[in-house]
């Protein structure tokens, strides 16, 4: 029914035998307090440097069966597909070889199907209903902490489901990461790159993320955990405390989460909540919270996205939801889930470059105009969705046709380019090279929705010949994809290929920027924020 903590071990230690070239196993510098060995296993098809990662973690919470067996099943699954160029299927959502192959491609996934294997032990010898790790607490004789709150994220803050009770089932234990089945994990965040984390528990079928602590709000940065007390053993005492979190993160979060929620409705018909940890309960010291907080700790870490599955429902009895008679059901749903996030983890421009480019300055130019621009308004956030849609079944299509590849990877250079000097105009030639691509990209896909998004791309492209790209920022962060888009300007020495500015309208002239000026009222005036382009180059208890 259930594997035992030997028969995880066993399993992973086969793959990374049998199939070196896939699997790589490693042992985790700390031994459980029992002493058992925790073991991490990474899959990846190809050889080169190391990768943008995903981390699967399961077992946090002992009784929480299911999930250790789903991940390691999970990899036998993206495995066996990806050798037999098969689909992948669970029930009803039917995951294409060719997105197998691009995630095995892309990405290093990371596993750590149990964290817990001393709770996993207990919970399948002596006490089913076991939460914690096994900690021998001092002064008391309660065992355990809860390794789902024991991370350095407002550690020691009792919001809600949060205590410094040794003798409850959510104790904080004695400091922020005292054990050592949770430095394991952080030791993985901090040697290794890892773009998108997720914390897999039972039940309730939720699809949890930022932020746990407090509820969030998209306008005033000051409001940081940094600035809260730690190890308090009291409630936040900021009365009508919200957490800042940025809107182009808060859009990303419920972008993914979204998309999980569709892949695991898909599998039975089962419906996830999509929504930010509060929602459920208050808590601190939580793995989503801690690995999406890092960066903002500490500038120089990279940025993760973490999130929390809930996977299961309520059946009746905590014990039976938590390991119910037939688990296959719930685990479909939860491999589904994962696939959905190792899909969504994938950066196709990120991925192009590594090809073409073996360098980040194209990828990081276009991430900055992402970032710092467009996700500054609402139009601009939907050409973000929009382009976040496209990306991966474009990229799987490109795949399959080398010389279209080659063109988008000249796409993304010229467009990396431009975004580094804004005041360069876009050529009719450029132009009719980016919707050459974009046709050629709508004959190679099949879902509607993907070609109505590729042809909003290619008519507002279309109407941007002889225009700065500054303008062309400035003109999505004013209209959305379903704007109809401002006409081109008639054919000058600009439309002809000629980056020679007209006399009386150069960048930074008074005219340039009183007309600047005019486009971002009326970018107010339609509901935007007024953009910001400068006219010159710039250098139960989870």
């Amino acid at each position: 029914m259930y594997r035992t903590v030997a028969q995880l071990d066993s399993l992973t230690q086969l793959l990374a035998t049998w199939f070196p070239d896939f699997f790589t196993r490693i042992q985790l510098p700390e031994a459980s307090v029992q002493g058992r060995p925790v073991f991490a296993l990474r899959l990846r098809a190809g050889t080169g440097p190391e990768r943008r990662g995903v981390l699967l973690v399961g077992g946090t919470h002992a009784r929480e069966l299911m999930n250790p067996d789903a991940i390691v099943e999970l990899a036998v699954d993206l495995f066996t597909s990806y050798v037999n160029e098969r689909d992948l299927v669970y029930g009803g959502r039917r995951w294409p070889a060719a997105d197998v192959k691009l995630i095995l491609e892309a990405l290093d996934i990371w596993m750590v199907p149990c964290v817990n294997p001393d709770g996993r032990v207990h919970v399948m010898t002596i006490d089913g209903m076991w939460r914690k790790n096994r900690r021998t607490n001092a002064g008391t004789t309660c065992i355990g902490v809860d390794l789902n709150r024991n991370a350095d994220f407002v550690w020691g803050v009792t919001q809600g489901q949060t205590s410094c009770n040794p003798c409850t089932d959510i104790y904080v234990g004695p400091s922020a990461f005292s054990e050592p089945e949770n430095r394991n994990v952080k030791h993985l965040l901090d040697t290794h790159r890892v773009d998108t984390f997720v914390d897999v528990h039972s039940y309730s079928e939720l699809i949890l993320w930022p932020w746990g602590h407090a509820p969030s709000q998209t306008t005033d940065p000051s409001k940081r955990f940094t600035t809260l007390p730690t190890g308090t053993c009291a409630p936040i005492g900021v009365p009508g405390y919200q957490e800042y979190i940025p809107p182009r993160d808060l859009q990303r979060f419920q972008t993914v989460g979204g998309r999980i929620r569709d892949a695991i409705k898909a599998v039975r018909g089962r419906t996830y909540a999509n929504q930010a940890g509060i929602a459920l309960y208050p808590t601190t010291g939580t793995w989503s919270d801690y690995t999406y907080s890092r960066h903002i700790a500490n500038s120089r870490l990279n940025k993760t996205y973490g999130f929390t599955f809930e996977t299961g429902p309520y059946v009746g009895s905590a014990e039976e939801s938590f390991h119910p008679a037939d688990p296959e059901p719930v685990k479909r749903d939860a491999k589904s889930g994962m696939v959905a996030l190792l899909h969504q983890s994938i950066c196709a421009i990120e991925l192009i470059g590594l090809q073409f480019f073996r360098a980040q300055t194209e990828v990081n130019a276009l991430r900055k105009v992402r970032d710092k621009l467009l996700a500054t308004t609402d139009a601009g956030r939907e050409w973000i969705a929009l382009f976040e849609r496209v990306e991966v079944p474009a990229l799987a299509a490109a795949l399959q046709d080398r010389d279209l590849l080659a063109e988008s990877a000249e796409l993304v250079k010229r467009s990396a380019g431009l975004a580094r000097d804004d005041s360069v105009k876009l050529t009719a030639e450029e132009v009719d090279a980016g919707v050459k691509v974009l046709r050629r990209l709508r004959t190679r896909v099949d879902d509607p929705a993907l070609r109505t998004d590729l042809r909003a791309i290619e008519v507002h492209l279309d109407a941007m010949r002889g225009v700065t790209m500054a303008k062309a920022v400035e003109r999505l962060m004013a209209q959305p994809p379903s704007a109809k888009p401002k006409p081109p300007p008639p054919r000058s020495r600009a439309a002809t290929g000629s980056n020679t500015k007209p006399k009386g309208v150069e960048n930074g002239s008074p005219k340039a920027t009183a007309n600047a000026k005019a486009s971002a009222g009326k970018a107010g005036e339609n509901g935007a924020p007024k953009a910001k382009v400068a006219a010159k180059p710039r250098t139960r208890a989870r």
